[in-house]
């Protein structure tokens, strides 16, 4: 005679049908908490960049209230030529700024009389240190620990001098071309960069020169002072890397204003916050590359398969496009943007050209309101 075994002394277990459930159902809510998550990350990687931005317009104000003007940007325009061309002077905006940012060690150790890449390596160790200030969050590159890495191109350099640099994410919209009409086809116009007329150019609130406060005539909290380009030393389509080390080498610059200032032909580098290059002048809209890179023609689509797009080859174009010399950030939607009373604003990706234009330009007379941007 068979014994049936209590129901309570049997072993309970989850069925497979249970098992894959439970799976099923934490799956679900990972995939409803990751986003928020990541949101919240990058939310707090934004705020720290505002405080980035915050620290450094900071430092420009106390910089203006011992000097009595705004530093010179490092670079600007040369109106004496027509059209009016690209000039550089000596050491970048954020060099200038590194005493007021608890970086005097850094700038005492600094030999202002020598360019930042002398032959003599004098300035290497200086430059080499990271400034957090000038670093955002929210910048991708390949992991040097904010110096640029070792680029192929400068395997022939005395080991000191290759790469290995301090980066940055910040610059000085130091002036623009973009036409004053918004209209596309003047003059140095190009299919990526269609607003540009260099008839159009106007400096900016930094530029080549000093600028005292009262030359601001649009009002310093309608003027833009630094601006975000981050993650300079690579090529970015819409948030992903395109190549590293795809800007272009800068040499020795035509018409410097101090030719004898720069070692010629020794590779310079906007992307270092020691390189007076490091200012930009402002072509077109913010992040306004996500059909296109800086090889492409404008409104071209990136290539699934890689490699360069249709107008590559020796003409091929890769200044102010993607994240090269242009408003650039990381952050969804937008870039945030020092104005020249300390304020930092974050500027939509939709904001209009002419609306930038005038932003950039110091006392050009435009009435720009703030819902615009």
């Amino acid at each position: 005679m068979s014994r049936r075994v209590p129901s309570a002394a049997r072993r309970s277990a989850f069925t497979l049908i249970e098992l894959l459930v439970v799976i099923a159902i934490i799956a679900v809510l990972i995939a409803l908490l990751l986003p928020a998550v990541q949101a919240a990350r990058e939310a707090a990687r934004r705020a720290q960049c505002t405080n980035n931005l915050k620290q450094i317009g900071l430092a420009l104000h106390n910089y203006e209230s011992s000097v009595g003007a705004f530093p010179p940007a490092g670079q600007g325009t040369n109106f004496g030529v027509s059209p009016a061309s690209t000039i550089f002077d000596e050491p970048g905006v954020l060099v200038r700024l590194l005493p007021y940012l608890e970086g005097t060690n850094v700038s005492n150790a600094y030999n202002f009389s020598l360019p930042y890449t002398h032959t003599s390596g004098s300035n290497k160790t200086a430059c080499s240190t990271v400034i957090n200030a000038y670093v955002c969050p929210s910048s991708v590159r390949d992991g040097n620990g904010g110096r640029d890495s070792t680029d192929p191109a400068e395997a022939s350099l005395p080991a000191g001098l290759q790469m290995g640099y301090g980066v940055q994410d910040y610059g000085a919209p130091c002036y623009t071309d973009i036409s004053a009409a918004g209209a596309t086809g003047g003059a140095g116009s190009t299919a990526i960069t269609p607003y540009r007329n260099n008839n159009d150019r106007a400096d900016g609130l930094l530029k080549v020169s000093m600028t005292r406060i009262a030359e601001v005539t649009d009002g310093t909290s309608n003027t833009m002072m630094i601006a975000e380009d981050a993650g300079r030393d690579a090529r970015y389509i819409a948030n992903t890397m395109y190549a590293n080390g795809a800007c272009s080498p800068l040499h020795a610059p035509a018409n410097p204003v101090r030719d004898s200032y720069f070692d010629a032909g020794l590779p310079r580098r906007f992307w270092r916050w020691a390189e007076a290059d490091g200012a930009f002048g402002v072509s077109g809209q913010i992040n306004n590359n996500k059909t296109r890179i800086g090889l492409a023609r404008y409104g071209t689509p990136y290539p699934a398969a890689g490699g360069d797009p249709a107008d590559g080859g020796i003409n091929k174009v890769n200044n102010n496009a993607a994240n090269n010399d242009e408003i650039f950030s990381f952050h969804s939607g937008g870039a945030n943007i020092l104005f020249g009373d300390g304020s930092v604003k974050f500027l939509k990706e939709t904001t209009s050209v002419v609306v930038l234009r005038n932003l950039v330009t110091p006392k050009g007379g435009e009435v720009v309101s703030s819902d615009s941007f």
